[in-house]
């Protein structure tokens, strides 16, 4: 037996094929044999870039990840005796949306370190994000129960007691920006400001840093009233604050209106688009402005119509009719079609179309997360409505 308390240990390499021809690759790995039985495998940092994708960008996400507890079939909450498990958040949509494009993904967060923590954990390795940046500690994750609406009954959202999470209760020294890629995109939501003053100030700072490294910020305004309550005294220079840092922005001319407080004499929603966005998007430098205009007759009988703001100019996407089966989530689809599409340079006509379908079909699968692929929005663009066979 070695001195450290080890049995053994020995080194592991590999073969790989890069540009037709073998390349041998040094020991990636140190195995060590401990008294207990148990292997360790050590990863040789220096050669962690020949299992990580190499130098494929990584797209990031900063946020919170939620139990989401759904009452099943249609039900109310006092009806229900039973209830539907799944782990959301909007840079889980997102990344999950991205993942399915064939991204490379990766979500930063704060998850407890009990069973509901490995359960979201592993929720997340399903859906394709990877989560080595994930840090561990504490013992709360966010809920919110869910019931769906039906017909003229709105669908209800519950949050409870999400201010105390592990991630809401996280300091930013915690995570660790110097193994972010700096060429990538990391992409922030608004609601990360509204939940409690502590994590308004996570996510600033958060912002802050990455900006500070080189990565493109991406933000989605997000603004939910109930989550601001009566702390909303703060929405407008929080946003102006993530603006100035944002390359990327998702909004809506009510976002320019009513948090930004811009005036217009307009009163269609078009041209207030056009009037408004334009002039944020020169204020706050921010190369990309996008959003979707939503009509609704029902619960589940919409339209949806996108545009994506860029040197200027405002382009449109076609109307879709929507038959909306889960409404949660949907923005965050079209958000992964917006960034696959400039992450892949796609230019603004379909671009926009793009993401508009995948926002639409976000509304057509269950749960919050997108799991439709680059295929699947091929043959909806291309109205091929039949059974595949």
């Amino acid at each position: 037996m070695s001195n450290n308390g080890y049995l053994g240990k020995t080194s592991i390499g590999v073969l790989i094929l890069k540009a037709g021809q073998l390349e041998a690759v040094p020991p990636l790995l140190t195995v060590r044999v401990p008294r207990n039985g148990r292997l360790i495998f050590v990863l040789k940092k220096r050669y962690s870039r020949y299992i990580n994708g190499g130098g494929t960008p990584m797209i990031y996400a900063f946020g919170e990840v939620m139990m989401r507890l759904e009452a099943p079939h249609f039900q109310k909450l006092q009806q229900a005796s039973e209830l539907l498990v799944s782990y959301s958040g909007t840079g889980v949509n997102i990344l999950s949306g991205l993942s399915h494009f064939g991204h490379r993904t990766a979500l930063v967060t704060k998850l407890p370190t009990n069973s509901i923590g490995i359960a979201a954990l592993a929720h997340l390795q399903s859906l394709g994000i990877e989560t080595s940046h994930i840090v561990r500690g504490g013992d709360t994750l966010g809920l919110y129960f869910l019931e769906r609406g039906f017909g003229g009954r709105a669908s209800a959202v519950t949050y409870t007691d999400r201010s105390n999470s592990s991630f809401c209760t996280s300091e930013c020294e915690e995570y660790d920006f110097a193994n972010l890629q700096k060429s990538s995109v990391i992409h922030f939501c608004g609601i990360s400001l509204a939940v409690s003053s502590h994590t308004r100030q996570l996510t600033l700072a958060v912002a802050k840093k990455a900006k500070a490294q080189g990565l493109t910020i991406s933000f989605d305004c997000n603004y939910r009233p109930k989550l601001w309550g009566d702390d909303s005294t703060h929405a407008k220079s929080s946003y102006e604050e993530m603006l100035h840092l944002a390359d990327i922005c998702f909004m809506t001319e009510k976002d320019a209106r009513f948090i930004l407080e811009l005036p217009t004499t307009q009163t269609e929603k078009e041209k207030q688009i056009e009037d408004l966005l334009p002039q944020v998007a020169d204020a706050y430098k921010i190369q990309t402005i996008a959003g979707t205009i939503r009509d609704t007759t029902s619960i589940s009988a919409q339209t949806l119509k996108g545009f994506i703001v860029r040197e200027g100019t405002v382009t449109y996407s076609h109307v879709h009719n929507l038959h909306v089966l889960d409404r949660i989530g949907g923005g965050d689809g079209f958000v992964s079609g917006i960034l696959h599409g400039l992450h892949t340079k796609v230019e603004p006509n379909n671009l926009i179309d793009f993401a508009t379908a995948a926002g639409v079909l976000a509304h057509t699968t269950v749960g919050d997360s997108p799991v439709s692929s680059l295929a699947d929005i091929k043959r909806f663009t291309e109205q091929t409505i039949d059974i595949e066979r």
